[in-house]
């Protein structure tokens, strides 16, 4: 397996750890706060490193059930991150009392293209 890949798939890992555990503690918390941010934010860029070694390793953007799915995911994750802020900024009680129902929709989407792309790369292995 080429050294990129190695490092994409451990950022993509990280990128889980880092995502779920932003997205949890609001579920859990049932309030954004700052540092669900940060967190999240890691995980996103960890997510498009990643993404972007993932691409470099293969050379092509193949058109698959995971590809779509973490496409999708990585612009639902960026939408989210800056909604999170502009919550923030604004203040907004109602939004960062609401914020975690949509958070865990979107971890959702990532969770499928995250054990896709896991479930295809055992599939090359076996």
């Amino acid at each position: 397996m080429p050294t990129l890949m190695i490092y994409g798939i451990a950022l993509f890992t990280l990128a889980l750890v880092f995502y779920s555990t932003s997205v949890w503690a609001g579920w859990f918390s049932k309030r954004l706060k700052v540092w669900h941010i940060y967190v999240f934010l890691i995980g996103l860029i960890a997510d498009y490193v990643a993404t972007i070694l993932t691409y470099i390793s293969l050379g092509v953007i193949t058109t698959t059930l995971h590809s779509i799915l973490g496409f999708v995911s990585i612009i639902l994750m960026t939408i989210h991150v800056v909604w999170a802020v502009l919550i923030m900024v604004r203040n907004n009680e109602k939004a960062m009392n609401s914020f975690h129902r949509v958070s865990v929709v979107v971890w959702s989407i990532w969770m499928l293209s995250y054990l896709s792309g896991f479930a295809s790369g055992i599939a090359k292995i076996a």
